[in-house]
């Protein structure tokens, strides 16, 4: 938007530089002085035309004779000097002087006479003045006293070309630092579009790398087939509900699917027993977090993905395992998990006990509140519960459905 935009603007300026030219080129201009205003006429370095007038050496003279009137005689040389921008073209001059006036003679170019004023016509010839080239004229001319100009009128046109103005230069480089930039920044889009397709591809593997894993270790417990799935879709909702990112609330999607990778090294008899476990059994069983731990010690793509596994059996009291910390001591992500994971075992059914509806689960929950579970999380899940989310996800990644195929959100 911003390379529409600047290119826009700069459209717009090259036209409204270009009608200005061509109005400008058109136009009739005006260059006079005035010596009642300004003593001094304009000289070099005014830069606008302007008119110079001198009297050549012996070439002044009395003529009482032929001139009783107007008896001071003189042969008077006129140069102007265009030293505006562009070519002065038809132009014409009116010059003021001090006496009344007669004129004997005249060259290159003609003069009409009006008392005191004189209004020059250059010939054909020498209508055009180029830009500091000077143009030359005279005439002889009779007055009551040594005739001295007081003012004069340039008129004529001044057509421009558009090189001959500095902005337009500006322009040009503007021009090309914005070709460069569009093409830098085209090189970067680029760039970045293959990085963002390489990144999407990583993404892709470490997805399925995952959920592969992830069908290994549900796949040993026939009774948890797809809580995985189910509890890093409830652990991710109540971190976007808690205002985390995007991307760490995909972080702890990720997290919750590794969240039991430690029940890989737990024997199948004691996970899959349908009677209640001995205190043996047990502990065996609860090491699946320490062995989670260090499964994924190496696995560094995703900060904090071990904290999930080896926490998420933690209490909000300090009584849980397998290290008995408590509070905001516990990582959050691993408080998130506890919360997923809790729900998604009294929503499925047991070889121990069926699943438990809703009412008991949010009596569960509540009753849980600040001694299993963080009190700030649990509201969360209930209005999850509610408002049907969650019923949405048992829906869709029930027991029966296939997740190595199902998209990463």
């Amino acid at each position: 938007m911003i390379f529409i935009l600047s290119a826009i603007g700069l459209m717009v300026t090259f036209c409204v530089l270009s009608i200005y030219v061509a109005k400008a080129s058109t136009a009739d201009r005006v260059f006079s002085w005035d010596s009642k205003k300004t003593a001094t006429p304009p000289g070099e370095g005014s830069g606008v035309p302007y008119l110079t007038m001198s009297v050549p050496e012996g070439k002044r003279w009395l003529d009482f004779t032929n001139h009783t009137a107007a008896p001071v005689g003189a042969e008077y040389d006129f140069t102007m000097i265009n030293e505006g921008v562009g070519q002065l073209e038809s132009w014409t001059l009116d010059m003021t002087f001090n006496e009344n006036l007669i004129i004997d003679s005249f060259w290159n170019g003609t003069y009409e006479v009006s008392a005191n004023t004189i209004h020059f016509t250059p010939d054909k010839n020498a209508d055009f003045m180029k830009h500091l080239e000077p143009a030359t004229f005279g005439a002889v001319i009779y007055s009551q006293r040594d005739l001295e100009l007081t003012g004069y009128t340039i008129r004529g046109r001044l057509p421009l070309k558009i090189t001959d103005l500095p902005v337009y230069y500006v322009l040009i480089v503007l021009i090309l630092i914005w070709v460069i930039a569009l093409s830098n920044y085209i090189v970067s889009y680029a760039r970045i579009s293959r990085l963002q397709k390489q990144r999407d591809r990583d993404l892709l593997i470490i997805s399925q790398s995952i959920m592969t894993f992830t069908n290994f270790i549900d796949a040993k417990d026939p009774y948890t087939k797809g809580h995985s799935m189910r509890v890093a879709m409830y652990a991710r909702e109540i971190a976007k509900r808690m205002g985390l990112s995007d991307e760490k609330s995909q972080d702890l999607y990720f997290e919750a699917l590794l969240h039991d990778a430690g029940k890989i090294g737990i024997p199948d008899a004691i996970l899959t027993k349908p009677g209640k476990l001995t205190d043996e059994e047990y502990s065996i069983i609860k090491t699946h977090t320490t062995i989670g731990n260090e499964i994924l010690s190496n696995f560094t793509a995703i900060p904090e993905i071990r904290d999930g596994a080896h926490y998420h059996h933690e209490r909000y009291d300090g009584k849980g395992y397998p290290s008995g910390i408590k509070g905001e001591d516990i990582p959050l992500n691993a408080r998130i998990i506890c919360v997923a994971d809790s729900y998604d075992a009294m929503s499925s059914y047991r070889s121990y006990r069926k699943s438990y509806d809703n009412e008991k689960i949010i009596s569960e929950l509540q009753n849980n509140s600040g001694t299993q579970f963080d009190p700030k999380i649990v509201p969360i899940m209930i209005t999850m519960l509610e408002d049907g989310f969650t019923e949405k996800i048992r829906t869709k990644y029930g027991a029966e459905t296939d997740y190595f195929s199902s998209p990463v959100a």
